[in-house]
């Protein structure tokens, strides 16, 4: 088992380098430069220049990429003189715009996507296998029914018209929830949950359908797998049954979480900009707008850590809740 996280640390510390180079080439290939953003309007050639190599951005990519690492381990320094900027490792990049180094500004905004994104995965497993498992069991009735209907329309429609709807409906027709802000958890927990409950429940009517797919079909061909309905056969009791049918069901939700989880975690950036939350989603929609390197670079780079943690934490759970998966 050590051998196996070792390895999967290492194969992702390779692909972390290689999402940052590539995030670096695509973002030097674009038509915009950070220095002309940077320097405003009218910006002469000379001044240009100057901004230009003050920012770093005057370089090769290959260069920009051995400057990126370097400041991951050791820290990086921008300009010289009094006008100088260092930036402490782990350094992800300096934000001129934002005058912040990107670890900072990732810090900051973290506590808004973690709140988003613990909210909505554990209403999300609650409705989606809930909904999934009745309608398992109930196949064909009312509830199947409905849980297929409910299941289809969250897959079909898109996140930003839920929003819409949530907000047009909830926070200005209703006047029920609040529509935008964010409330720390440690200066009120209670206000903390209330303004987040509309984006909520956007995420998890999203993310829940999927859930009552795959819980309802893994499900069904658990209860009809050759040993439970020997246990039924046996004379086993149906919750006895369903108990270990759900263990078979477990596998794939919780792949299917890890994803969904670090997905959130990295930024859910049209729940977000609807609800006016700002959060990873957000600064990397701005970094974006204001074509900033260092925050495209730093987000993106800090929402795939998240993704290779989420996945490996859900390998090392596989063989805990299937032992097949451990004798293979």
């Amino acid at each position: 088992m050590i051998t196996y996280i070792a390895r999967r640390m290492v194969t992702a510390v390779f692909m972390l380098l290689a999402i940052a180079f590539v995030t670096i080439a695509l973002f030097f290939g674009a038509s915009k430069d950070p220095a002309r953003a940077m320097c405003g309007k009218p910006c002469p050639a000379e001044t240009k220049e100057k901004v230009s190599a003050y920012m770093q951005t005057d370089q090769s990519v290959v260069w920009q990429y051995g400057q990126f690492v370097k400041g991951l381990v050791a820290g990086r320094t921008y300009g010289e003189g009094r006008q100088q900027v260092h930036c402490d490792a782990p350094c992800f990049g300096y934000s001129f715009p934002n005058r912040s180094d990107v670890t900072s500004l990732i810090t900051e905004r973290l506590p808004v996507t973690l709140s988003l994104a613990a909210g909505a995965a554990v209403l999300c497993l609650v409705v989606g296998i809930g909904l999934g498992a009745l309608s398992a069991i109930r196949r064909g009735g009312l509830v199947d029914r409905f849980s297929t209907g409910f299941a289809m329309f969250g897959l079909s429609v898109p996140t930003f018209l839920v929003g819409l709807l949530v907000v047009q409906v909830f926070g200005f027709m209703l006047n029920a929830l609040p529509y935008s802000g964010f409330v720390s958890f440690s200066e009120s927990p209670a206000d903390w949950a209330w303004h987040l409950i509309g984006p909520w429940m956007v995420l998890s009517f999203i993310l829940a359908a999927g859930y009552i797919r795959v819980t309802r079909t893994q499900l069904l061909n658990e209860l009809s797998a050759e040993h439970l309905v020997a246990m039924t056969a046996r004379g086993a009791s149906p919750r006895q049954v369903n108990r270990h049918a759900v263990r078979g069901v477990m596998v794939p939700v919780v792949a299917m979480f890890a994803l969904d989880v670090t997905a959130l975690l990295g930024g859910s950036v049209i729940a977000e900009k609807v609800f006016s939350l700002h959060g990873l989603g957000d600064l990397l929609l701005s970094g974006v707008n204001e074509s900033d390197l260092s925050i495209v670079v730093g987000v993106t780079l800090f929402s795939a850590f998240l993704i290779i943690v989420g996945n490996l934490i859900a390998d090392l759970l596989m063989p805990l809740l299937d032992p097949r998966i451990r004798r293979a």
